[in-house]
């Protein structure tokens, strides 16, 4: 892995014989793909690279990062490819001058954008320095100690004055008893009278007391309020300039496509008066970048491959050497510019994988349908796809009534599911699955040895918005999500398991097999969290529930085929 090019000074060039390889006749569909024969190898040799590099420290056995290739012909007919890491030149101490550069920027834009960022930092140390400003922080510890002492006081005087009246009834009792004849009445009115008068005294007293300490608490908030509408505006200020800043940057950033059109990121993001934000980084991902390079320098993009190298992050899942997709919500609308004038591969997520398949019926009645899902089938129809066993099903049974639909399985998931042909026996189903009265049971294949030969996961799992469909662990905002699981056997390095889900999350098994903190070991076959093999070898094979009718328990089980 050298590079020896003048005119492009990215290239470079392969170290092993490609020259009996066909070129492609298109470039790689970004989102999902087998990498063509030149981008294995340019990926093998990156590798290869940095196995043995002693150029630059970085401790990928810490901290991992995604790297891609992207093969390139030269305007002479060169073969070579680019390299790239997604992030920031430099950062993470990864080499910057041996990787793909980020976008340049204009020495006008640079101006503009230093001058936000200096204001903005200024506004920031400003803000700062209001928030602790001495007077204003002597001002607030005084309203917090006025506030006790206050409370303090007001509870001391309502128990004085309940002891008060106390003291007075007694009285009061004490009058009557002794004026109780028709001649002492005045005398017990003067009495009475008196009390009233002590009473109505305390009351007034308390209520001075209260006016007062309302009056000095009162001239305080003034104070306080009046500083923090100061740091509300310095706020709202930082923020336009911020929200400026970020418009300045996207303007700054222009993307070329084959075609030699230019737009910035800011106008990929809001034309047709719809104004929005690329998620955060996007334009650090790597095909970007690599693309960019490549269209700088003159370089036909042919085929694209990326992958993860290091440790996983904790709450996403990610596996050394694996390769992986580009983000698509990350890189949609940037990809779908940039590859504009590029004829690409076919879209394998717009195939149909179920087309040829049969499903099994495993049971049916006036009540509800029991089906063998084979794997690489959807349970509902999607966006591309309309085969589904839904679609099936309600193909067969016309006059159903009600969703059917009770539950799901992925796509890749082999197994039993459930529909029932009314709706009144839709609510009965749905409800033993919502109380979690249905005993489910999977039988997973796992990619390594599991020590533990039972045990229950426990890891709470939550969509990751930045990289849909996956799941990520997440302790703060991540929904419940318990698994049991008991090893069935090992067998060529791999671990039979079975898996008794008590929650119901999306990839739920898929995640908490292959986490660290879960088994540590993908499922065989998972393209999302694991290695692509010929199928997910996941299988819902044991169902247990109460006819919605008979009310009789009724047990399914099938096979799994691995």
């Amino acid at each position: 892995m050298k590079r020896n090019h003048e005119q492009h000074p990215d290239l470079f060039s392969y170290s092993t014989p490609v020259d009996h390889l066909a070129l492609p006749n298109h470039f790689t569909f970004p989102y999902y793909y087998d990498p063509h024969p030149l981008a294995q190898i340019a990926i093998n040799e990156l590798q290869n690279y940095l196995e043995t590099q002693t150029e630059w420290a970085h401790d990928f056995h810490s901290k991992g990062n995604m790297f891609a290739v992207l093969v390139v012909r030269s305007a002479r007919g060169e073969l070579g490819f680019l390299a790239s890491y997604r992030g920031k030149p430099n950062q993470d101490n990864i080499a910057p001058s041996f990787f793909a550069r980020s976008h340049p920027i204009s020495s006008e834009h640079q101006q503009t954008i230093d001058s936000l960022q200096l204001k903005a930092s200024t506004l920031s140390s400003d803000i700062n320095a209001a928030v602790n400003d001495i007077a204003f922080c002597q001002l607030k510890s005084r309203k917090k100690e006025l506030t006790l002492f206050s409370e303090r006081e007001s509870t001391s005087f309502q128990q004085t004055m309940e002891n008060n009246k106390k003291e007075r009834n007694r009285k009061r009792d004490t009058a009557k008893a002794k004026f109780h004849q028709d001649k002492d009445k005045k005398q017990l009115d003067d009495v009475i009278k008196q009390l009233g008068i002590q009473s109505s005294s305390d009351k007034r007293a308390f209520k001075t007391l209260k006016t007062q300490w309302k009056q000095e608490l009162d001239t305080i908030d003034d104070k306080i309020d009046s500083h923090e509408a100061c740091i509300l505006s310095l706020k709202s200020e930082r923020q336009k300039v911020i929200e400026s800043l970020d418009t300045e940057q996207q303007n700054a950033c222009q993307l070329t496509n084959a075609l030699g059109d230019t737009k910035s990121l800011y106008q990929l993001f809001n034309c047709n008066e719809t104004q929005r934000n690329p998620i955060h980084h996007s334009i650090e991902e790597n095909l970007p970048k690599l693309l960019q390079a490549a269209f700088a320098q003159g370089l036909t993009p042919l085929a694209l491959g990326e992958f993860w190298w290091g440790k996983s992050p904790y709450n996403q899942i990610r596996q050394h050497k694996n390769l992986y997709p580009v983000c698509q919500s990350k890189c949609f609308e940037i990809l779908e510019f940039m590859l504009k004038g590029i004829e690409i591969d076919e879209s394998p997520l717009e195939q149909t994988p179920s087309l040829n398949k049969t499903l099994e019926i495993v049971y049916e009645d006036e009540a509800l349908v029991v089906v063998n899902k084979p794997a690489e089938f959807l349970s509902v129809s999607g966006k591309h796809i309309s085969d589904s066993v839904l679609a099936r099903l309600q193909e067969r049974y016309p006059d159903a009534t009600g969703p059917l639909l009770v539950h799901r399985l992925d796509m890749s998931t082999s197994g039993l599911l459930v529909f029932t042909l009314t709706a009144e026996t839709n609510k009965h189903v749905q409800k033993q699955f919502i109380e979690r009265c249905v005993q489910k049971r999977y039988t997973a294949l796992l990619e390594g040895v599991v020590a533990p030969t039972e045990g229950v996961i426990d890891l709470p799992l939550t969509g990751d918005m930045q990289d849909r469909p996956r799941q990520m662990v997440c302790h703060e905002h991540g929904r419940k999500a318990e698994t049991r699981f008991e090893v069935l056997s090992v067998e060529n390095g791999r671990t039979k398991v079975y898996l008794y889900p008590t929650t119901g999350r999306t990839h739920q098994l898929r995640v908490h097999c292959a986490h660290q903190a879960g088994l540590n070991t993908p499922i065989v076959g998972d393209d999302l969290y694991g290695f692509k093999d010929s199928r997910l070898h996941l299988h819902a094979g044991y169902l247990k529930l109460r006819h919605p009718v008979t009310e009789q328990d009724m047990e399914f089980e099938v096979p799994e085929e691995f």
